[in-house]
């Protein structure tokens, strides 16, 4: 008996570390850019405009391109200073600088920025370190700088984060915060696991959708029967659920209530089906579908997050 209890707790042991295991194959570390570095890039290129006599508006932004840090050192820029945005979230989003998307769109090679409503101008770089883009930085004078603003974002980012080849010199806070966030083969799993539980109960017609935590899409399906207003509202759901980092069905109930209608208002969705999947401290992505009955898009993703993440919740810790 007391051998086969051995042998009981032993394979439980390594099906316990199999499934830790290949959790952790699905969770990657994401790096981006603090508060603090966004700061110190700003005052690094004011610094140098003010040594050339130049007026300048700056931005700084994440890897997703969502702004962390904005001035301009004149009330006169206020123009320029949503160029400057628009450059330094195009460059995040493209993985390059703009004078590089400029230039190919003037040759006609790719005009895809312009046509996705982005911002191919010179003035905006990617923050590389060790090939990963951890945040980027817009900039515009005006025509006012000879051209020199660009140089004043490449030298403001070297100055913080070196050549970016290797980990950014020393400083007095942290310029990099780690997280973890879902591969695309998490992504991947969980769709199918949503699919194979709505095949199961005879649920039809579902989008279902998997996007990381800043909302980027990682892995989407439609099952039989899907209505394009069930695909839409798949992806809306995911997203608005890692926007909000919080289920939908609570920010349906906070918008109905009239508690907080700002999902509304900026366009989020805030309907039951989508949400966040928290292990640990990390949000590492989120979950939506939409177009089947009653709770049964609830039902769908909260049975695949418990099938692929078994430690996981969809609400903060």
């Amino acid at each position: 008996m007391a051998r086969r209890s051995l042998i009981f707790a032993l394979s439980a042991l390594v099906v316990s570390a199999t499934a830790a295991f290949a959790q952790d194959a699905m969770l990657i570390d994401k790096h981006d850019i603090t508060p603090y570095a966004a700061r110190k890039l700003i005052d690094a290129c004011f610094a140098q405009a003010a040594s050339a006599g130049f007026p300048i508006a700056l931005a700084v932004t994440d890897s997703a391109g969502y702004l962390v840090s904005y001035e301009a050192t004149t009330p006169e820029m206020r123009h320029t200073g949503v160029t400057a945005q628009l450059k330094a979230k195009t460059a995040a989003k493209f993985r390059r600088s703009t004078a590089e998307l400029y230039d190919r769109t003037n040759k006609n090679i790719n005009r895809a920025a312009e046509w996705m409503g982005y911002f191919p101008v010179p003035g905006g770089y990617p923050i590389v370190v060790n090939d990963e883009v951890v945040g980027a930085m817009g900039a515009g004078s005006a025509g006012l700088s000879g051209g020199k603003d660009e140089g004043c974002v490449e030298n403001a980012i070297k100055a913080v984060f070196g050549e970016g080849k290797s980990p950014p010199p020393a400083s007095e806070q942290a310029v990099l915060f780690t997280r973890k966030t879902m591969t695309p083969k998490a992504a991947r799993t969980l769709v199918d696991a949503c699919a194979a539980y709505a095949g199961e109960k005879k649920y039809t017609a579902l989008g279902i959708s998997v996007v990381d935590p800043d909302g980027t899409l990682l892995s989407f399906q439609g099952t039989e029967g899907a209505l394009a207003s069930a695909l839409d509202t798949a992806q809306l759901k995911a997203t608005t659920a890692a926007h909000w980092q919080r289920p939908t069905e609570e920010l349906w109930d906070r918008v109905n209530n009239q508690v907080n209608r700002a999902p509304e208002f900026i366009g989020d969705f805030a309907q039951p089906g989508g949400f966040p999947i928290w292990i640990g401290k990390d949000m590492v992505g989120a979950i939506g579908a939409g177009g089947a009955l009653g709770n049964q898009d609830d039902e769908c993703a909260k049975a695949a997050i418990k099938a692929v993440f078994p430690n996981a919740t969809v609400t903060r810790p």
